[in-house]
């Protein structure tokens, strides 16, 4: 199969590994569309926190799962990705109840504080 690709990328004169990374983003986007679940309720939501047009949300999803969010587009948005994304401005991780969920929005909180 590489073989094959290279035969057709050198043929073609493209670069074999932009053609690579093209092929990626548009499964990766496709996927993360696919892998996305409704928000069925917010339990709690504190706006503006801890910036200005971010917030820090706990709630339930679909898949009846909870989650905890932050950022400026996660606490807000009717459809989330259903996997965790641990770092980054907008992040969320999944939880089996609402009692852990809710705890790592009070840790998050807590760690604002101590600043």
């Amino acid at each position: 199969m590489a073989e094959r690709f290279s035969r057709v990328t050198d043929a073609l004169m493209v670069n074999g590994s932009e053609v690579i990374r093209q092929m990626m983003k548009k499964y990766v986007e496709e996927k993360e569309e696919e892998l996305k679940v409704k928000v069925e309720e917010i339990i709690e939501r504190r706006d503006n926190f801890p910036n200005d047009g971010e917030a820090y949300a706990v709630g339930k999803a679909e898949n009846g799962k909870y989650f905890f969010a932050w950022g400026p587009e996660y606490p807000y948005a009717e459809e989330i990705p259903g996997y965790n994304i641990p770092d980054g401005e907008n992040g969320i991780s999944w939880h089996a109840t609402e009692k852990q969920a809710m705890a790592e929005l009070q840790e998050a909180v807590e760690a604002w504080d101590v600043k």
